[in-house]
């Protein structure tokens, strides 16, 4: 079965001019996929995006948020100007974004429902703008509509799915998202468990840290892991094994969705992390275990941020052959390795916590 690839040019139209979050990354992506003949292979699908509903986006977002994009698009294109969105001013609408932001949503759900009919086993959305600092009532991060929680509640209640797992791997920590389901979904049917990792302390957006674990029906399945500057690719594994296997080993998620940031690559402008472009096709290959033990090899990945282009349309790659199960293929650079000081505090203090935290909420710890 095929591998499915979300992309339209409708991705291009939301013009952020000189920006880090720009149409350039989506074009550099989709220009390396097409050199590595990756689109001419039939083992992978171009998946077209649909416009989501306005009643879709509600699931999670205030009628007043959406009503306000319309309304600063219109005002972006009487202008002809730019428009900022956000109280940081560095959230950006121009005059197709609220269209754009539809079928980034779209794109996502179109992606969802090939997966569920068989039609492709996975599929990665090569979307923008971004979504996952957005939150019920505001615009953040660069992004605007927050694509995977409207996925997830999507799956709750148009398609019958009841335990739905999170991961977030943006170098950012996933605040919007977090933010939406911290009282645990919107829909009464459904369970979901997040698990962010993001560089922590000093770092924008300065939320995320372990004890931050929800509240209400949404308690002890917000799982955060908080990474000092100069985290290499050996931090994850840690992570998975001792802390995201065990909690799926006992929710048995039946869909995973896969907020998927590159700007964790050591040469990134925004960030400080000291990953390879081959460390998230790594962490993918463990999620796959998860997903294909109890998920049918179900998983969606949701493109969010990565800056250094180049590297970013090279982890991109890694993740999709990994998709398609061509762990061979990857490409790779010399792995990278975090300081024994990091490696004791992941081991020796941030782990040990984060069980003795979410022990009241899973037999595993």
């Amino acid at each position: 079965m095929t591998t499915g690839i979300v992309y339209d040019p409708i991705y291009l139209e939301h013009k952020t001019g000189i920006h880090a979050e720009s149409p350039e990354r989506l074009i550099v992506i989709m220009e390396f996929l097409k050199e590595k003949k990756l689109l001419d292979d039939p083992n992978f699908k171009l998946i077209v995006p649909r416009k989501a509903t306005l009643d879709q986006i509600n699931y999670v977002h205030e009628e007043r948020l959406i009503k306000e994009i319309q309304e600063i698009c219109d005002l972006s294109a009487k202008t002809q100007r730019l428009q900022y969105v956000d109280m940081e001013m560095d959230t950006v609408a121009s005059p197709k974004t609220f269209e754009a932001s539809l079928f980034s949503v779209g794109g996502n759900l179109q992606a969802v429902d090939e997966i569920l009919n068989g039609n492709i086993k996975n599929s990665f959305a090569l979307v923008r703008p971004p979504g996952h600092h957005s939150n019920s009532h505001r615009f953040s991060g660069f992004c605007i509509f927050n694509n995977i929680a409207i996925s997830a509640e999507y799956l709750f209640r148009e398609k019958g799915i009841r335990r739905v797992v999170v991961i977030d791997w943006d170098c950012h920590h996933g605040n919007g998202t977090q933010d939406i389901f911290f009282q645990g979904p919107k829909s009464e049917i459904g369970e979901l468990v997040m698990f962010n990792s993001h560089q922590y302390g000093y770092f924008y957006p300065g939320t995320g840290n372990y004890d931050e674990i929800g509240i209400g029906k949404g308690i002890g399945k917000i799982i955060n892991y908080p990474m000092p500057a100069g985290s290499a690719d050996d931090v994850i594994p840690i992570y998975f094994d001792e802390i995201i296997a065990p909690i799926c080993e006992e929710f048995k998620p039946e869909f995973i969705l896969i907020s998927a940031g590159f700007d964790t690559h050591w040469t990134d402008q925004l960030t400080d992390m000291n990953w390879t472009y081959q460390a998230p096709a790594n962490y993918l290959k463990k999620i796959m275990s998860i997903a294909h033990k109890y998920a049918n090899d179900k998983i969606l990945i949701s493109l969010e941020g990565g800056y250094e282009l180049d590297k970013q349309a090279r982890a991109v790659y890694n993740c999709v052959r990994v998709l398609n199960n061509e762990n061979d293929s990857l490409i790779t650079e010399v792995s990278r390795s975090s300081s024994s000081e990091l490696l004791n505090y992941f081991y020796n203090r941030l782990i040990p916590a984060l069980k003795d935290k979410l022990s009241s909420y899973w037999n595993c710890f």
